[in-house]
């Protein structure tokens, strides 16, 4: 294996280990998965917003953030309402109950977060958010570049 790829190889299971570890926190504390609460969060820092930017927000294909919106709604957490000005366009948008568990969870969560990055010291954090953001800018500019 090239060390490029065992870089992104390593990447991929170091991401996939975080997100498991949290999607058990958060099953047995809140009954979501850790894409249902980070889409919930997501549909709560926008106003109203469509699902592709939610899509895109969270670098999801739209269909597997359709999938997490249907279990969103059928557990109520979240509406589909059509858009007034452009009735071909829908809206998603947190009901009662979606608000309750984004304030319920988002301390959760981000203490969870917290455990589960406790290894790092703060110098590594800042500089993995940082190089992170470069590896995204650098994908985005090459997917752009196709």
């Amino acid at each position: 294996m090239t060390p490029d790829l065992s870089l992104l190889t390593g990447l991929y299971r170091t991401t996939n280990a975080a997100v498991r570890e949290l999607d058990q926190r958060l099953g047995k504390e809140h009954d979501i998965t850790f894409i249902q609460a980070v889409t919930l969060l997501a549909i709560d820092s926008f106003d109203r917003p469509q699902p592709h930017l939610v899509a895109d927000y969270l670098s999801q294909q739209s269909q597997t953030v359709t999938g997490v919106l249907d279990r969103l709604e059928r557990a109520g957490h979240i509406t589909r309402r059509r858009d007034l000005g452009d009735r071909r366009a829908v809206r998603l948008q947190l009901t009662d109950s979606g608000h309750r568990l984004v304030n319920d969870m988002s301390n959760t969560l981000r203490q969870h977060v917290e455990e589960v990055l406790d290894g790092l010291n703060p110098g590594i954090r800042a500089r993995l958010r940082t190089d992170l953001g470069e590896l995204e800018q650098s994908i985005r500019s090459t997917a752009s570049t196709r």
